[in-house]
């Protein structure tokens, strides 16, 4: 992937990230999601190992893992195939992309940006484009981060 800045792009993921902001942020069962939906299949940590070829022992040493955030992305999903789930790995932005790069253009151009370019809707408008991008035209794009 070439290192260009595409705002249609980013307008395009603040738009799919919307919906996961939505979720809660600290929604991670104590004990881990793992052990969670091990438990409430009715499934022993020994039927478990079974199916991952381990011991009883081993797999609540991997439910360990998963609940204090050490264990691997590949043993991770190695665990959720186990239990017949899929891991969904993703980055959720604070705030919008879009908004990202609008800040930070106006920090490094030392130019006010109107209140009507932020968000993912102002890149809708062709009058807004036009003036975000002669905005953007005057910031390096590699000095930009």
């Amino acid at each position: 992937m070439k290192n260009r800045l595409d705002l249609t792009r980013l307008a395009e993921l603040d738009r799919q990230f919307c919906d996961f902001a939505k979720l809660q942020r600290n929604a991670t069962p104590r004990c881990g999601w793992a052990k969670t939906v091990r438990l409430a299949l009715g499934m022993s940590s020994k039927a478990l190992g079974e199916r991952l070829g381990m011991t009883a022992q081993g797999v609540r040493k991997l439910e360990h893992a998963e609940a204090n955030g050490t264990i691997t992305l590949n043993t991770l999903a190695r665990l959720a195939n186990g239990l017949d789930c899929e891991v969904h790995y993703m980055f959720v932005p604070r705030t919008s992309l879009v908004e990202q790069v609008l800040n930070r253009t106006q920090e490094i151009a030392g130019i006010p940006l109107p209140s009507t370019l932020m968000g993912a809707e102002a890149l809708t408008d062709a009058e807004t484009l036009i003036a975000l991008t002669s905005a953007l035209v005057k910031v390096s794009k590699r000095g930009l981060w």
